[in-house]
């Protein structure tokens, strides 16, 4: 389904109202002698409660060219009898409650004394995509155009575009970081309570390239009417960007005075979904000779590419920001619809031109770039995740060697029956049992978790942060883990410890990597050792070789442990 954007019934009502308030107490039509047509609106084949989106038929009489509206948002009109006495019109997606309005071109207009009341189906968001920082995001799901409000961490995101499987939306004012983990929360007409969306990750923005054609000739066809021989030919695939054909002019050109002839468009290219767009097309004149044309918006604004066209029979690239160059007065790209006048300029009397295309590109377009392309795109990594236990396979059950209990193991399989939980992120975690071996602040020494981190290099960070998502049991009190890291060959070492008791609800821990003082625990049995032994903060510069968790009894509490999401980001990710 097509945004349905609504172009306000304003201009119709102010066009009434100045119609019969201009002229003291006259009617409108009182000085002429055309009786002009009225809409009339005899019944409606539903009303009351209606489906949104719904089929519907309106009897009547003079449907001829004929508008049609429920409370100001437009229908779509599927059909009009021979008899122009019957509308087969699409309700909208979202509307009030109110009576069907239908406006003609004479800006005669009635309504139904029969009302319609929206009816709105259940929405289910299934997916929200990463959010690129400060960029636009989808929401997939069913329904999800009836969503008026998307929150993301309880700040409005406002909404580009709606489907009834996706809608689009706008992060940018938002302060959000890359690496940031966001709730997406929602506010929908229907009947249902959407729920909230947590650990949506944030990401390095980069715009996806994309172009939307306004000409490109391939069908074989062209809307130029003027002087001079037009035709679209063939062997274009040259041209950087091109399948194969263009449009060729070779027409007589009268400089500034007059156009040779104009290619015109009635369409308004939709760049609602684009960042940054620009105008884009490929030109070239034979060799020997020379060509010109300018761009208007059929709003009284113009722009000029140079003021004449001489390529040496090569084709030449020019994409410039759409918004910028007009002149005559503002531009609106909501009511752009493109024109070429070819008036020949600087080339005098030579009007010989050829167009491979004329489009909409996302950003500059240097022949190169192909659709689905990132653009922007940063090197740096939005996450480094080290331990998400969703590889499955390469985290089994951690054994104690001493009894052969098996005191580590994935998801819920060491927690109490009673106190089962779901992944903080994803589908699993891992969690840490009590085996009944250790004395109080001891800990499982020889079963941690590890993981090599020497191919990550963390100096592209400003401000490296570690974190990790912790769960601890129903009653059992604060548990104790360590996070140690190494550096220089694992003589320098360093660690972090954290102290939860949340009791089964998700809680997330983070420390600064390279900002923070940390607890030493080096070996200074060598004079190296003691060199290491005395720092308090790793260096950004130099892998950090291995990060181990090791889980450890806090005093004579019960160990009832699962973590999930070890990860680093820029900057703090919660």
């Amino acid at each position: 389904m097509k945004k349905i954007y609504k172009y306000s019934l304003l201009s119709i009502a102010i066009g009434l109202i100045l119609s019969f308030t201009g002229c003291e107490d006259k009617k409108w039509s009182e000085d002429y002698d055309i009786k002009w047509p009225v809409p009339q609106i005899s019944s409606l084949s539903q009303k009351g409660d209606v489906a949104i989106g719904s089929e519907i038929t309106i009897t009547g009489s003079n449907f001829a060219n004929v508008m049609v509206a429920v409370k100001g948002e437009e229908c779509t009109v599927l059909s009009t009898n021979d008899a122009e006495t019957e509308l087969k019109v699409l309700l909208p997606r979202i509307f009030e409650e109110g009576p069907i309005e239908i406006y003609n071109v004479y800006k005669r207009w009635s309504e139904s004394t029969d009302l319609l009341s929206p009816v709105y189906p259940e929405t289910k968001v299934s997916k929200v995509n990463d959010i690129p920082a400060g960029l636009q995001f989808k929401i997939e799901g069913e329904n999800v155009d009836i969503i008026t409000n998307v929150y993301i961490n309880s700040e409005n995101a406002p909404i580009l575009t709606r489907e009834p499987g996706e809608i689009l939306v706008n992060s940018a004012d938002l302060g959000l970081r890359p690496g940031q983990l966001v709730t997406v929360s929602f506010k929908s007409l229907s009947p249902n309570s959407v729920p909230p969306v947590p650990n949506v990750n944030v990401v390095y923005p980069f715009i996806e390239y994309k172009e939307l054609a306004i000409w490109d000739f391939e069908d074989g066809t062209h809307a130029y009417i003027g002087e001079g021989s037009a035709t679209v030919e063939s062997g274009g695939s040259d041209c950087p960007g091109n399948m194969d054909k263009f449009f060729q002019l070779r027409a007589p050109g009268y400089g500034w005075d007059k156009a040779s002839g104009e290619m015109t468009s009635n369409e308004v290219p939709d760049i609602t979904t684009f960042v940054n767009p620009y105008l884009t097309f490929a030109v070239r004149t034979p060799v020997g000779s020379a060509g010109y044309f300018q761009m208007e918006d059929q709003n009284g604004n113009w722009r000029h590419f140079d003021y004449g066209f001489n390529t040496g029979g090569e084709w030449m690239i020019i994409s410039q920001p759409l918004a910028e160059g007009w002149e005559g007065g503002d531009f609106d790209p909501r009511a752009f619809k493109p024109k070429l006048g070819f008036k020949a300029g600087n080339a005098g009397t030579q009007q010989d031109v050829d167009i491979a295309y004329m489009k909409i590109s996302e950003g500059f377009y240097d022949g190169a770039i192909q659709p689905g392309d990132p653009i922007g795109s940063d090197d740096r990594p939005a996450r480094i995740e080290l331990m998400t236990f969703e590889d499955t396979q390469n985290w089994p059950d951690q054994v104690n060697s001493g009894n052969g209990e098996t005191i580590g193991a994935l998801d819920n399989t060491l927690r109490p029956a009673a106190d089962q939980i779901n992944a903080f992120n994803g589908s699993h975690f891992y969690t840490y049992g009590d085996d009944g071996s250790l004395g109080n602040w001891s800990g499982y020494w020889g079963n941690t978790l590890s993981v090599d981190t020497k191919s990550h290099y963390l100096g592209v960070f400003d401000d490296a942060h570690l974190s990790v998502a912790l769960n601890t049991g129903i009653g059992k009190g604060q548990q104790y883990i360590i996070i140690r890291m190494y550096q220089y060959d694992e003589q320098l070492v360093l660690v972090r410890k954290f102290f939860p008791n949340n009791n089964s609800v998700w809680s997330t821990h983070q420390f600064s990597l390279f900002n923070e003082d940390l607890e030493n625990w080096s070996d200074d049995s060598t004079d190296l050792g003691k060199h290491y032994k005395s720092l308090k903060r790793m260096n950004p510069d130099e892998p950090i070789d291995r990060i181990e968790i090791i889980v450890s009894r806090n005093d004579a509490n019960e160990i009832v442990l699962s973590m999930d999401e070890l990860v680093i980001t820029e900057g703090p990710r919660y």
